[in-house]
């Protein structure tokens, strides 16, 4: 028996829960958005405002039924229910598979954040994509991916995630795809697909690693069986649970765990569009722009980040310091790419995979209510970059209509940008509201948060070497660059795109001025009011103080062996709080005054920014080609496959097409003979045989002419010849 630890009691564990109003009403908003699809799909040819109209109000009624839960969980329970599904009998007793809804504080959250953007992105679209042709199958995809996006957030068996999950996939390539006359739609969406079918690979891997080691995938139960475990000397966790009068005991091999986290990582790594598999994320871009609001800042990609902090506790230390270096790397390799885009677009996707790096980052380095909080303020001021940029692209594009030179210029491309801080009022506030939030400036929510992560990556270095120095150190150090980089990238966006004269050729003294609806501006103000600090904190430059962190609970994973203390860690965070603090200021204000520097108006850089990165030197290309990993994977994985598929083909086409032929004509001709020796062989003797029998016949019939004189006269002559016969012998 395990020391101080009293058996789990099986029947209590995998007690079914019943229904209560919160889960039902959990329930009902995840039926809502797939009412939408459905209703719409069937309508994917119409068009018409009041399409919009009403797929926003459904996502309405979705997101103020997720207002009663926050509120019933905020300041209550967690949510729970859950039934069996099947059983699968084992010896002794069986397994019963679960399904059930949990709803935590996390996952509240998570619910406002989806519900909310995507509430907002469908009430953007209205006019965005009114003169689209799809307008109908747009709306009715947006709410597929939402119902899918809940899924996964409430879903309390990693089976059924998995299935979101995959759901989630499906509808993003549909919406990545959307304008599927364009090759490179078609392209950018496959890409997507493909590319997180390869982490999915790892999550299958870790659903049956788990399965074969507890005997369930309910997230309730592994973390029930984590807590009542303990890690014996000889590499094993061991945990006991009593079926009737049966002590049983479950052992499970450390190994087994960390193959199951780093599956779990290896899932997220894909949907979450870290290194290596991030290159997939820019060319999403090709989607329509709420899509990508909607897809690539505050729910698709955050779905990665969100499954860890949900398996926060089957984590251990290989699999947590796995995580924190390849989001640390991550979130410096897009910083830098983002850097060299010139698509005003690309620029936020590659923002995007850096932001998800520091995440990724916070979850390796035990910074959970940190990561967390990155996440919810990152939806609303990516959201609100992304929806910006929509009406920038907009209006560029109404541009292009107006004048002829349209193919002259790119309508998003920065290069063609330039004044339109005074055409543009709205979205430039917007604009430079929600790009101080990404930068870090205090008194925004990304100061608060990203303040968080550094300080969570920096104590979590000092408690892995006091009194030394070791490679810990550079994951903050990694980080801190990235702020820097951060702040010059958006400096440089926005002096580029706002500022200076408009320089599409021939059009500086056209008039784009927005003309957009209140439809329009209405979702990028709220965004613009969610991007602001005193939303999450009192305490403009403490994020302790914030009301999100203080009420998360953290769960601390159950590291077997070398266990990490993560709450000694977390205590350590006030030391480190101030300099951390007044570093990633510094660096933040040295970004955007190198960006100033560089990218003023009037600045002589400006000639050479108007240069394709491939054009100036390698290096330039290198960096800004996500770091040419397309090309390595076009010449190791891709080129190597089609090679072996078009050596299969020939193989089949020469070979074994080539036997099947020799085969089949020796088979003719073994078939020939056959028929020649049954034609004059067989059949020659059977018809011989008859003929002879019939010319015999011939004969006795002849014989048989019913005359006796004829009888008498054969009667005779046969009489004479027995004579002879007899005479002779």
């Amino acid at each position: 028996m395990l020391a101080n630890q009293p058996p789990l009691d099986y029947t209590a564990l995998y007690q079914p829960i019943p229904l209560s109003n919160g889960t039902l009403l959990a329930l009902l908003v995840l039926a809502i958005p797939l009412l939408n699809f459905i209703w719409l799909i069937f309508l994917s040819g119409k068009k018409g405002e009041l399409l919009g109209w009403v797929a926003s109000g459904f996502m309405l009624g979705s997101m103020l039924a997720v207002g009663f839960i926050f509120q019933l969980v905020w300041w209550g329970e967690p949510l729970h229910s859950r039934t069996v599904w099947f059983e699968i009998p084992v010896a002794a007793f069986s397994y019963p598979f679960t399904v059930g809804i949990h709803v935590n504080r996390v996952a509240a959250l998570m619910l406002v954040v989806v519900t909310l953007i995507s509430w907002l992105v469908h009430v953007f679209s209205i006019r965005y994509m009114e003169h689209d042709d799809k307008y109908a199958r747009y709306f009715a995809l947006l709410g597929l991916f939402t119902f899918s996006m809940l899924g996964i957030v409430v879903m309390d068996n990693l089976l059924l995630i998995f299935f979101f999950w995959e759901l989630v996939g499906v509808s993003s390539y549909a919406l990545i795809g959307f304008w599927h006359r364009r090759p490179a739609a078609i392209q950018a969406s496959t890409k997507a697909f493909l590319m997180n079918r390869v982490g999915d690979v790892g999550f299958i891997i870790s659903l049956l690693v788990l399965w074969s080691q507890f005997g369930t995938l309910d997230l309730q139960i592994l973390e029930q069986l984590m807590q009542q475990s303990v890690f014996t000397d000889e590499g094993v966790w061991l945990s006991y649970f009593r079926v009737n009068n049966l002590l049983i005991e479950n052992a499970a091999p450390v190994g087994w765990l960390t193959v199951a986290g780093l599956g779990l990582m290896l899932g997220a790594i894909g949907k979450s569009a870290q290194f290596p598999l991030f290159t997939w994320l820019p060319d999403a871009m090709e989607g329509p722009t709420p899509v990508s609001a909607l897809l690539h800042a505050a729910t698709m990609v955050a779905a990665g980040v969100y499954l860890l902090l949900r398996v926060f506790v089957l984590l251990d230390t290989t699999t947590l310091t796995t995580i924190a270096i390849i989001g640390g790397s991550t979130a410096l390799i897009a910083a830098i790419s983002a850097l060299m885009q010139h698509d005003i677009k690309k620029v936020l996707a590659y923002s995007t995979v850096s932001q998800l790096g520091y995440m990724m980052l916070g979850v390796g380095t035990g910074a959970y209510q940190a990561a967390f909080f990155h996440l919810v303020t990152h939806a609303s001021f990516k959201a609100g970059l992304f929806l910006s940029t929509g009406a920038i692209i907009h209006s560029m594009t109404h541009l292009q209509e107006k004048t002829s030179q349209a193919a002259h210029f790119n309508a998003q491309d920065m290069r063609w940008m330039g004044g339109l801080r005074t055409r543009m009022p709205v979205v430039f506030t917007v604009y430079i509201i929600t790009a101080a939030a990404l930068v870090g400036i205090p008194f925004f929510s990304g100061f608060l948060s990203k303040d968080a992560l550094l300080n969570g990556a920096l104590t979590w270095a000092a408690y892995q070497s006091p009194n030394k120095v070791s490679w810990h150190w550079i994951l903050p150090t990694l980080a801190f660059a990235t702020t820097l980089l951060t702040a010059l990238y958006m400096g440089r966006q926005i002096l580029l795109v706002f500022f200076g004269k408009l320089r599409a050729k021939g059009h500086s003294t056209i008039s784009i001025k927005w003309q957009a609806s209140w439809v329009m501006r209405v979702p990028l103000i709220f965004l613009a009011i969610l991007s602001l600090g005193i939303v999450y904190s009192t305490n403009p430059f403490l994020a302790d103080e914030s009301w999100l962190i203080q009420n998360i609970v953290a769960k601390l994973p159950a590291v077997p062996g070398d266990t990490l203390d993560y709450l000694q860690i977390a205590a350590n965070y006030p030391n480190w709080h101030q300099i951390t603090t007044l570093v990633a200021l510094g660096v933040s204000l040295i970004g955007l005054l190198i960006a100033y520097g560089l990218y003023r108006p009037q600045r002589a850089w400006h000639q050479l920014y108007h240069q394709q990165p491939d054009s100036r030197n390698w290096l330039v290309g290198f960096l800004a080609q996500s770091w040419y990993l397309d090309r390595l994977y076009q010449k190791v994985l891709i080129r190597p496959t089609l090679l072996v598929g078009q050596v299969g083909h020939w193989i089949d086409r020469r070979v074994i097409d080539g036997l099947l032929h020799i085969f089949a004509t020796t088979g003719v001709i073994v078939a020939h003979i056959i028929a020649w020796l049954d034609r004059a062989l067989v059949d020659g003797l059977v018809q011989a045989s008859a003929s002879g029998i019939q010319r015999l016949g011939n004969l006795v019939r002849s014989v048989q002419t019913g005359r006796i004189q004829t009888y008498l006269v054969a009667s005779l002559l046969l009489f004479i010849m027995l004579m002879y016969w007899i005479t002779q012998f």
